[in-house]
């Protein structure tokens, strides 16, 4: 009989950057504080507790995750942020 001694994971990360200029500040704003972002823009989001790393400079807003439970994808969507200016690293 064989036994697992290792860690196991179903965990996944993910990452995604998005140039500023497409972007307005109310949108920037959600994303650096998406968490606490009002309920209508959490619809369809499954563990809206658990947030991304957002990082952001001078052209880009970034963010990652060790764990994709706050479904970001969706969250963007739902704040109007075009699908095509997304770049996702997933």
């Amino acid at each position: 009989m064989k036994f697992r001694t290792d860690f196991v994971t179903n965990s996944s990360s993910s990452s995604f950057c998005i140039a500023k200029g497409y972007l307005s500040a109310w949108q920037m704003q959600l994303i650096r504080d998406h968490i606490n972002a009002p309920k209508e823009y959490l619809l369809g989001i499954d563990y809206p507790d658990y947030g991304w790393e957002i990082e952001e400079d001078e052209f880009t807003m970034s963010g990652h995750t060790g764990m994709d439970n706050f479904d970001m994808r969706q969250f963007l969507k739902n704040i109007e942020v075009p699908e095509d200016k997304v770049f996702w690293g997933d």
